[in-house]
C-alpha cells in the first residue's frame, strides 16, 4: 500500500482496518528514553531483514546466546537450520515473523517499536506467533497481525516517517517463479543501500538545526510539534525553493536561453 501525499504530511494518525498508525512528532521522539537512538532502534527493527538477523547471528557466534536458555538456543538453531534448508522460492515467501518470532531478543524490542508507533496498545503472543491488538477500553485484543499482514503495516509505518520502501513483498506473487524474480531484486536494492554511507548532513538532528536556524517562522523552540515527515517534507520544500531563488538572481543577471524563469517552480509538488 502507498500512500498518497495528504496522508504523509497529516498531523492526525491514520486509521487502518487493523490500527491507527501515527507519524511521531519530534516532542514524542525527544521523551524516548534514548531520544533519536532509540527512534533509529525503532525504524531499524522494522528495517530488518532475515538474511541481515542471520549474519548478525553468525558474525556473534556463541556470544549471540547469552542470557538464552539452551532449549532457547537449540530452538533458533533449528529454525536457522530448517531456513537454510529452503528452495529460494520458499524462502522468498518466509514471513519475518515466522523467524523472529523464537527469538525473544528481536521480538521484545520490535514489539516496542511498533508500540510506538501505533496509536492501540499491542503485544506478541508466542502461542499463536501473532500480534494482538487492544482497544482503548477493551481487556480482550480487538484483532492480531500476523506474518503477511506486520509487513504491511511496517511498510506504512516506515512510509509516514519518510523512509523509502520500493521492495516488493514476495507474498503478493501469482506463483514460485515471480516470488523468486522478486527476492532477487530486493536483495540487489538491499545490497546498493548498505553500500552506501551515510550522510551526517542529513540526518535528523542536523535537518532540525538547519529548518530552525534558516526558516522565517519555524525555530528552534516550536519546530518540536512537526511529525518526521513533515521536518523532511519541509526541508526538501526549502532546498528545492532555495534553487529557485538562485535561478531567479542568475536569470536576473545573465539572462538564459529564452529569458524565462518558470515562476511556478517553487509550488511543483515533491515528495520527500
Amino acid at each position: 500500500m502507498t500512500l498518497d501525499y495528504a496522508l504523509l504530511i497529516s498531523p492526525t494518525p491514520l486509521q487502518l482496518n487493523l490500527c491507527s498508525v501515527r507519524s511521531p512528532t519530534l516532542r514524542e521522539i525527544d521523551a524516548l528514553p534514548d531520544k533519536f537512538n532509540t527512534y533509529h532502534m525503532y525504524l531499524s527493527m522494522l528495517l530488518l531483514d532475515i538474511d541481515t538477523y542471520y549474519k548478525n547471528m553468525e558474525l556473534q557466534g556463541d556470544s549471540y546466546f547469552a542470557g538464552y536458555t539452551e532449549k532457547e538456543k537449540q530452538q533458533i538453531l533449528s529454525i536457522r537450520a530448517e531456513y537454510a534448508g529452503l528452495t529460494e522460492e520458499q524462502r522468498a515467501l518466509t514471513g519475518r515473523l515466522d523467524i523472529f518470532g523464537f527469538d525473544r531478543k528481536i521480538v521484545v524490542p520490535l514489539t516496542q517499536a511498533l508500540s510506538f508507533f501505533l496509536c492501540e496498545k499491542i503485544i506478541y503472543s508466542p502461542e499463536e506467533n501473532e500480534f494482538l491488538i487492544f482497544g482503548a477500553e477493551s481487556a480482550d485484543p480487538v484483532c492480531t497481525i500476523n506474518s503477511r499482514q506486520l509487513s504491511e503495516l511496517e511498510s506504512i509505518i516506515l512510509q509516514l516517517n519518510a523512509v523509502s520502501v520500493n521492495t516488493m513483498d514476495a507474498a503478493d506473487a501469482k506463483n514460485k517463479t515471480a516470488a523468486k524474480i522478486i527476492e532477487k531484486l530486493n536483495k540487489r536494492k538491499k545490497a546498493k543501500e548498505k553500500g552506501a554511507k551515510p550522510d551526517p548532513k542529513l540526518e535528523l538532528p542536523n535537518i532540525i538545526s538547519a529548518i530552525s536556524a534558516c526558516h522565517s517562522s519555524i525555530n528552534i523552540l516550536n519546530i518540536w510539534d512537526l511529525t518526521v515527515y513533515q521536518v523532511y517534507d519541509l526541508f526538501a520544500r526549502m532546498q528545492q525553493n532555495t534553487i529557485f531563488d538562485v535561478l531567479k538572481m542568475s536569470v536576473a543577471a545573465w539572462g538564459n536561453k529564452d529569458n524565462k524563469v518558470d515562476f511556478t517552480q517553487w509550488f511543483e509538488c515533491i515528495k520527500p
